[in-house]
């Protein structure tokens, strides 16, 4: 193996490292090995690109300040390099193929939803006039929806000032009637047909002057309710103006406006980009998955292996420890059990000779004294 070692180059090396393998060992593997996990690794350095090309006009849309943005995008796309690097390197061949289709199944998943955040903000970008151009005419609409919710009360107030100017118009055209009605009768042309100041003339002007009154009357009611209407008019063309000026201060093209702006004006073509996300996401996933056992992989198992039976080894020389160590210190309590159990029964033994000292020494005593 060390006879077909060969030397990795920092621009391969770097590659290398963003498809998570060891360099070490592609070194020791022949040179088709390492060429696809370089090509693996240009795919996951790719896409970071990308993530952070999107991420740049996505937080665009949300800061106004070029260094958080530039921040943010760096940061974001070190994130999803970050994930794509180990859902590609915790990548391991089994056994058997269906194994590897299960493990790789959540793999998919993430590198979907990452296609899918990664795709939006660069679908935005290319869609930016058409979403502009949506989001313009759907303002505009609220605009002109303002304007349809207070039409009827605009008609009924020129139909109320029509209403009136006609009442009025008409009582004009009454007053000249009257008027020549009294001329009439009072130069002889009509009526009674005398000249002068006689009865019917008297009547008439009496009505003709009567009905100026209450013609003057009308005018100063037509005048006020008029003034009221064009005051009301004027409150409603106000409040148009300020519901108005209300939807344009509301008026925004967030990120979260154009998604939705997108989603409506071509799902079919904005689908299609997605899928080419998705396919280069899930291109190194795929690409491992279908690919059989190569040398590294071999080698990987084989180092797994070895650690794995010096890790069991080590376990097994702690177990024998600790179960010598567990019968050092149950053979040392026995003896410090017997130990203990010795003295007591010494105890015992020496306070049983002195109470029959004691004894013995009372009964001499006695004998003594008799």
């Amino acid at each position: 193996m060390n006879s077909n070692k060969h030397k990795i180059r920092a621009f391969s090396g770097f590659f290398i490292f963003c498809a998570g393998a060891s360099r070490e060992l592609l070194e020791k593997c022949p040179r088709f090995e390492t060429t696809k996990y370089v090509c693996i690794g240009l795919t996951v350095f790719f896409t970071a690109i990308l993530a952070t090309i999107s991420s740049f006009f996505a937080f665009s849309l949300v800061f106004d300040q070029m260094p958080l943005v530039i921040i943010f995008s760096l940061f974001w796309g070190a994130i999803i390099f970050n994930l794509d690097r180990y859902i590609v390197s915790s990548m391991r061949h089994s056994e058997k193929k269906w194994q590897e289709v299960v493990k790789v199944i959540p793999r998919l998943v993430i590198a979907t939803l990452i296609a899918v955040i990664v795709s939006k903000p660069l679908e935005i970008q290319i869609f930016k006039s058409e979403i502009q151009s949506y989001l313009m005419v759907q303002n505009a609409q609220k605009v002109a929806n303002v304007d349809l919710k207070y039409t009827s009360r605009f008609y009924e107030l020129t139909e109320k000032k029509t209403k009136i100017d006609s009442q009025y118009i008409a009582m004009l055209m009454l007053r000249e009637k009257y008027y020549e009605d009294f001329k009439c009768e009072c130069d002889g042309t009509c009526g009674t047909r005398k000249v002068g100041r006689g009865i019917e003339c008297l009547s008439k002007k009496n009505k003709y002057e009567q009905f100026l009154k209450e013609l003057s009357l009308e005018k100063i009611r037509r005048d006020s309710t008029l003034i009221y209407l064009v005051e009301q008019e004027k409150s409603l063309k106000s409040k148009i103006e300020q519901e108005a000026e209300v939807i344009e201060a509301s008026i925004s093209f967030g990120l979260i406006d154009q998604i939705r702006a997108l989603n409506k004006i071509d799902k079919l073509s904005s689908m299609f980009i997605i899928f080419i996300f998705v396919m280069i996401e899930t291109a190194p996933i795929l690409t491992k998955l279908l690919s059989s056992i190569g040398p590294y992989d071999n080698l990987v198992m084989e180092y797994e292996r070895a650690f794995e039976t010096n890790y069991l080894k080590a376990l097994d020389n702690f177990n024998l420890e600790r179960q010598k160590n567990r019968k050092l210190n149950e053979i040392s309590s026995q003896l410090e059990l017997k130990s203990k159990e010795s003295e007591i029964q010494n105890t015992i033994k020496q306070e049983a000779y002195d109470r029959y000292e004691k004894i013995r020494s009372e009964l001499e005593r006695k004998t003594f004294e008799n």
